[in-house]
């Protein structure tokens, strides 16, 4: 297993594990007794969260795509 951390932060954990070809996000709820959920996404689901999470900035913005 070959996995290749892409970015790490206190509740949230993006790795891609090369010998499966996904990427996986891994989110935790924090507090004392946190709780885990991790999603897998190959390459063309990862493109639609990726295109999906620019809309969302855009509308942030206030630029309607």
């Amino acid at each position: 297993m070959a996995w290749k951390p892409i970015y790490d932060s206190e509740q949230l954990s993006l790795v891609v594990d090369d010998d499966k070809k996904v990427a996986m996000l891994e989110v935790n709820s924090g507090g004392y007794v946190p709780h885990y959920i991790t999603l897998h996404w190959n390459e063309q689901e990862l493109a639609e969260i990726i295109q999906a999470l620019q809309n969302a900035q855009q509308e942030l913005k206030g630029n309607h795509a």
